[in-house]
C-alpha cells in the first residue's frame, strides 16, 4: 500500500501520522500487512545495481529538505484487503453472482419502496445460475432493483462504463507487454526473508518479487479459484514477470493457461540468480495467471459526467459514476491501481455525505447528487491521470536498460535521471 494507506486510515483500520507522502514509489508507516524494509535491483547474474529502503538508509532519509523516519511499504493481498472491507459491512449487504445488464431513470416510485423519491434509478441484473442453485429454489435469471446512485467498480472491462460512455471512447490501449503472476512458498534466501522486495532484469524481461504472506498465516487468493492454504515456514512470496510481446501472442499465451505461462517464465528466467529458479519452479500452477497489459486514456471530465447520451440511459446518467479500474485503468508497474481505487472510494463517500449538509431546505436530490458526483469525478480524474501516465511510462522503461542502470534510486528515479543526462 502507498497512498491507499490514507484511505484505509479514513476507514478506521489503523491510526498513524500521515507523513505527507506523495511519492509514486513512496512508502507509508502503517500498522497492517507485511512491511518491506529493503528493495534490491539485480542483473540476471546476481550483480546488485541498486538498493534502497529503511535497512539501507539506517531508518531515516531526507526528502524535500525534511527528515523522515521508519517509512515502509505495507504489502496486503487483494483478497485479505477485500475481506477487511467486507467485514465492515452489515450481513447480506453484498449480493454475489449478479451481472449488470442495464440501468434507466426511474419514472415512478411504485409501492415496493414505500414511495421513496430518493430512488432515482432502475437497475437490471443477470443472475448467474449457481446463485439460484445454491439457494435450493428456482429463481428468475433477471433481477431488478432500485437505487439512488450507481457506482461502477467493475474493473477495466466495466459494464457500467460501456453503458455510460460507450465502447468507442478511450478504448483499451495495449501497452506492449505480457504480465505473468505467481505465488509460491518463499525459498531459503535473504531476498525472500519477508522484508525484502527484489527485482531482476536483463533490459527486456523483468521479474519483481515481494512478500505475500507471513509464516503460518492462512491466506486467500483468486489465482485459479478461491482457496485457503497454510503458508510454509518462511511464508509466501508473490512474483510478477513481464516482457514485451505482440498483443496477439500475449493473448494466445494467456489463453494457453498456467502450464504454458510457467514454462515461459522458466524459459526466460530459469537460469537467473538464486532464488529465482526455485521460486518459479515451485510455484503451483493453480497459483499462476497471466494476461496482456492494457490501460485506457483518461476521459475528459465533462464527457465523463455527461456520458454518450444514449437514449436508453441519458436520463439516468447524471446519477451514474465509476471509480478505480472502471474509471482509469492503468498498468500494474507503479503499484497504484488498488491505491487509487481506495482513494476514489473515500473521496466519493465524502462528497455524497456532504449533500444533505449543503442542500437548501425543500430542494430534492436531483440537483445535489449530480453536483456531488461532478466534484468527485473532477478531483478523481485529475489525480489519477498522473498515475495512468506514469504507469504507462513504467511499462516502457522497466523493459529497457533503465531497469538495470546503476544507482540507489527507484527505477522511476533512474528513468528521470537518465532523461536529464541525455
Amino acid at each position: 500500500m502507498q497512498q491507499g494507506a490514507r484511505a484505509l486510515r479514513s476507514l478506521g483500520f489503523f491510526s498513524v501520522p500521515d507523513d505527507d507522502d506523495d511519492d509514486d514509489d513512496g512508502e507509508c508507516d502503517v500498522g497492517i500487512g507485511i512491511h518491506s524494509t529493503r528493495h534490491v535491483v539485480h542483473k540476471p547474474c546476481g550483480t546488485v545495481v541498486g538498493e534502497w529502503g529503511m535497512r539501507v538508509w539506517g531508518g531515516r532519509f531526507e526528502k524535500n529538505g525534511r527528515k523522515h523516519a521508519k517509512r515502509q511499504n505495507a504489502h496486503i493481498s487483494r483478497q485479505n484487503l477485500r475481506g477487511m472491507l467486507l467485514d465492515m459491512l452489515r450481513p447480506d449487504t453484498v449480493r454475489w453472482g449478479h451481472m449488470l445488464t442495464g440501468y434507466s431513470r426511474r419514472v415512478d416510485s411504485g409501492d415496493d419502496d414505500g414511495g421513496n423519491d430518493n430512488l432515482k434509478l432502475n437497475l437490471t441484473f443477470q443472475r448467474r445460475r449457481p446463485v439460484c442453485q445454491a439457494g435450493g429454489e428456482e429463481c428468475d435469471d433477471v433481477f431488478t432493483t432500485s437505487a439512488t446512485v450507481l457506482v461502477g467498480c467493475d474493473g477495466i472491462r466495466s459494464a457500467v462504463r460501456a453503458k455510460k460512455l460507450g465502447e468507442d471512447v478511450a478504448p483499451l490501449r495495449y501497452l506492449g507487454c505480457c504480465v505473468v503472476l505467481g505465488i509460491a512458498a518463499s525459498p531459503d534466501s535473504s531476498l525472500t526473508d519477508g522484508e525484502t522486495v527484489f527485482q531482476t532484469a536483463d533490459g527486456i524481461t523483468r521479474l519483481y518479487a515481494m512478500p505475500f504472506a507471513k509464516a503460518g498465516e492462512v491466506v486467500s487468493t483468486t489465482a485459479g479459484g478461491i482457496l485457503n492454504r497454510p503458508t510454509e515456514h518462511r511464508g509466501l512470496s508473490m512474483w510478477q514477470l513481464s516482457f514485451p510481446m505482440q498483443e496477439a501472442e500475449s493473448k494466445k499465451l494467456s489463453e494457453l493457461g498456467p502450464s504454458a505461462l510457467k514454462a515461459e517464465a522458466l524459459k526466460r528466467c530459469g537460469q537467473w540468480h538464486d532464488p529465482i529458479p526455485a521460486l518459479l519452479s515451485q510455484t503451483p500452477e493453480d497459483l499462476i495467471t497471466g494476461y496482456p497489459c492494457y490501460d485506457r486514456a483518461t476521459v475528459e471530465k465533462d464527457f465523463f459526467r455527461a456520458g454518450c447520451n444514449a437514449p436508453e440511459t441519458a436520463a439516468a446518467d447524471p446519477f451514474v459514476t465509476m471509480l478505480g479500474d472502471a474509471a482509469h485503468p492503468m498498468s500494474p508497474f507503479k503499484g497504484q491501481g488498488a491505491n487509487q481505487a481506495l482513494l476514489d472510494a473515500v473521496l466519493l463517500a465524502r462528497k455524497l455525505v456532504c449533500i444533505d449538509k449543503r442542500k437548501p431546505k425543500g430542494r430534492s436530490l436531483d440537483d445535489g447528487i449530480p453536483a456531488a458526483l461532478a466534484e468527485f469525478e473532477k478531483e478523481m480524474l485529475i489525480r489519477s491521470a498522473v498515475k495512468v501516465a506514469k504507469s504507462a511510462d513504467a511499462a516502457e522503461f522497466l523493459h529497457s536498460h533503465v531497469a538495470i542502470s546503476e544507482g540507489n534510486v527507484t527505477r522511476g528515479g533512474a528513468a528521470v535521471g537518465g532523461a536529464r543526462k541525455s
